[in-house]
């Protein structure tokens, strides 16, 4: 052997191995560094929010994130933000995902790439003792909604309006709020006749508040939760495979039993 090839047979005997975090095939782009850095608005429970104060935020998304990064074997970080900034941060590259109570809607999809995950529906809820019978959003002529800003809600509510105004009716007053959580305390406080939401949300809500809160209407169209991320047709591909993964290995089923959901919010998913 040369005197040159002992001498780097010693340097490369010498030189320590650095490990790093294994990842799982098929895995996105964007959890190269070995993180998934997720963003998260914790005020909509039970999709995200504070149990405890203090506390890292809790909820079916949370358990999502956590699954997809145990699944491509990587280090879930999540930062919390307003509703309002999740998607511009996204495309600051604050995160690389939002996972976060968000619906599949096409014109996020004009910019970003979205897999849906949950399969929910929107409603109407209102105080428990509220006996008007509410067959369509028209029906909330005159009336005050509460709506978390920044959701799509805004929009839908808008069109209501619209057609409202041209039938010769009183539009419905909407009342923004940064959180849904303050949506819900208008209602209960008895300044709005409802707030617009997901029926996710006033499953959690019966819960906590056995009795007190009711559907005064739904709209009986199932939507579906979506995580969004920066296009990129292979990471397209390589989060609608996680996601098909963890339906058919059974955790999907268990995250929704875990927070009292019916097993329709995790069938037909992507369908």
């Amino acid at each position: 052997m040369s005197r040159k090839l002992i001498c780097l047979s010693i340097l490369l005997a010498a030189t320590p191995v650095v490990a790093t975090p294994a990842m799982a095939d098929g895995a996105p782009s964007f959890v190269s560094g070995g993180k998934l850095q997720a963003c998260v608005d914790p005020t909509f429970p039970p999709m995200e929010f504070v149990k405890t104060p203090g506390e890292p935020p809790v909820g079916i998304d949370i358990d999502v994130i956590k699954a997809l990064a145990a699944h491509w074997k990587v280090e879930a970080n999540i930062t919390a933000m307003d509703f309002n900034g999740l998607l511009p941060g996204l495309e600051s590259k604050r995160c690389d995902i939002v996972i976060s109570g968000a619906l599949l809607k096409p014109e996020r999809l004009e910019k970003f790439s979205g897999v849906p995950y949950l399969k929910t529906g929107v409603v109407m809820i209102g105080k428990a003792g509220d006996d008007t019978a509410y067959k369509s959003y028209e029906d909330f002529s005159g009336k005050v909604v509460a709506v978390q800003s920044g959701t799509s809600y805004i929009d839908l509510l808008n069109k209501v309006n619209d057609e409202l105004a041209k039938a010769g009716h009183d539009k419905i007053t909407l009342q923004t709020y940064p959180k849904q959580t303050d949506a819900i305390q208008q209602v209960m406080i008895g300044r709005a006749t409802g707030t617009i939401s997901q029926d996710t949300e006033f499953a959690y809500r019966d819960l906590q508040q056995p009795g007190e809160l009711k559907i005064l209407y739904a709209a009986g169209a199932a939507d579906q939760y979506a995580a969004y991320f920066r296009k990129d047709d292979a990471d397209q591909a390589a989060v609608a495979g996680a996601v098909k993964a963890l339906m058919a290995d059974g955790t999907m089923k268990t995250i929704a039993e875990q927070w009292k959901l019916p097993l329709s919010t995790v069938t037909g998913v992507g369908e």
